[in-house]
């Protein structure tokens, strides 16, 4: 029997095929490869595992956020492959680069760390994750890790979400100590109001996220990891324009197809499809990526 004759045509459902996938110039803000998922792989071999999946949808670059720290607790400590995954980003820049963490409630420790993995090292940004302590990116610790961001020109990510919960329910009220919200990131960005940053998970409700951010035009929108919904990115578009939203896979816990879908479903033009999926990210960075030769 041959299979082929079963073999579904992609262009009969709308679906673009590989070649199409790499003229759009795929980049990902949002890749979780060397993420120790539940500890099912050692970190080297999923990234190996990953890079297939990358390669055949597409995308051209993928950058991580799990450089120099397993997790939250572990953001300011050196990892068992630190010294490989320096090698990995050194080496192959073409296809992937990283962000590390930082924790504002260490700020001399999070700029030390900046000095070593982004000035004297090959990373290209920061990323603010869930602060155990409160001391959320909106804190004013943070000051001083987003100036030498900012003299580093380097990329500034924010993990936000807005969840419902707690007694009584209420929007914020069921996020997890320390965990940073759209409005956390309009605290940063009104201070720093010259510094792009990045909002991230669309603030997990897109609708509120999108309107949180909306006066902020240092602040660009991430679709990476919330949920799947056909129309949020027409909607952050028309709140928004096309040139402050940026995409991420969050692979391996959400599918590449699930993530991309966001935007191909949306009713935009392909040069603003292109804009969302890399060009924003390569264009509000350009300056870090110039100055450390990296393809862009």
């Amino acid at each position: 029997m041959n299979w082929q004759e079963f073999a579904l045509n992609p262009a009969d459902y709308g679906i673009p095929n590989q070649q199409q996938l790499q003229e759009l110039r795929i980049w990902s803000d949002h890749y979780h490869g060397f993420w120790n998922l539940r500890g099912l792989f050692p970190p080297l071999k999923q990234h190996e595992e990953m890079m297939k999946y990358v390669k055949r949808m597409g995308i051209e670059k993928v950058i991580s956020l799990d450089i120099g720290g397993d997790d939250d607790t572990e953001a300011l400590k050196p990892t068992p492959i630190e010294k490989e995954e320096r090698e990995i980003l050194e080496n192959n820049k073409d296809h992937i680069l990283g962000i590390m963490r930082v924790d504002a409630e260490f700020p001399e420790e999070s700029c030390a760390k900046m000095e070593k993995w982004i000035r004297n090292g090959p990373c290209i940004g920061i990323k603010f994750l869930l602060q155990k302590n409160g001391y959320k990116c909106s804190h004013p610790n943070a000051d001083k890790i987003v100036r030498l961001a900012e003299e580093l020109g380097a990329a500034i990510y924010v993990h936000t979400f807005l969840k419902a919960g707690g007694n009584p329910k209420s929007i914020n009220g069921g996020n997890s100590p320390g965990e940073a919200t759209p409005m956390d990131v309009t605290m940063l960005a009104k201070r720093f109001p010259n510094v792009p940053m990045i909002c991230g998970h669309s603030g997990g409700d897109w609708e509120l996220g999108a309107r949180a951010v909306r006066p902020y035009e240092n602040v660009l929108f991430e679709f990476a990891g919330s949920w799947p919904h056909s129309g949020s990115v027409d909607y952050a578009v028309n709140e928004l324009g096309a040139d402050r939203i940026v995409w991420g896979d969050h692979g391996p816990s959400r599918s590449f197809s699930t993530e991309l879908s966001k935007v191909l479903d949306a009713s935009i033009s392909k040069s603003d499809r292109m804009k969302i999926l890399g060009e924003n990210y390569r264009r509000t960075w350009a300056k870090m990526f110039k100055s450390k030769n990296i393809p862009a």
